[in-house]
């Protein structure tokens, strides 16, 4: 069988996907060893290539999309720039369950006419279960443009707005 290693999924392979997702659901190595049936040594040599696969997918969408990072977390799959075509703040994240995904600050109120305002705000959620950052009930409910930005700036630990698009 032939696996396909693409930049949708930080060139990880489907086992360190699952090794990755639970890691980042506070998993210990040695429970994902027991559930995988393999060794905690090969848990720790996956676990071990994860974040330069996942910062080079991550450093790669930002070259192909002109974005300068300024900041990196591999860890979790975060990367914050500079768009310079959209001329515009830019978070390029990558999660296990969602893949790679660019988001683009904008003004508030042009998810109303987008025709993917549904499948963004749907990712939007997804990428916040998957970050573990906390939304009230009123805040899932806001447009994505809203919403991104209180998603990302709880996940960077800033008070800045990340619009997204």
């Amino acid at each position: 069988m032939v696996s396909l290693l693409s930049l949708h999924s930080g060139y990880l392979t489907g086992r360190q996907l699952d090794v990755w997702r639970m890691l980042r659901d506070g998993i210990s190595q040695s429970e994902i060893a027991r559930r995988l049936g393999i060794t905690r040594q090969a848990v720790g040599q996956l676990a071990h290539s994860i974040p330069a696969k996942v910062t080079t997918a991550l450093t790669d969408a930002a070259a192909l999309n002109r974005v300068e990072p300024t900041l990196i977390d591999s860890n979790r799959g975060v990367l914050v720039g500079w768009s310079n075509e959209f001329r515009t703040e830019t978070v390029i994240t990558l999660n296990p369950k969602v893949g790679l995904r660019m988001w683009y600050k904008h003004d508030l109120g042009h998810c109303r006419i987008c025709p993917d305002a549904k499948k963004c705000k749907s990712l939007l959620l997804e990428n916040a279960r998957e970050f573990g950052v906390p939304l009230a009930r009123d805040e899932k409910d806001l447009d994505p443009s809203e919403l991104s930005g209180i998603v990302f700036s709880r996940l960077l630990g800033t008070s800045k707005k990340s619009g997204s698009s």
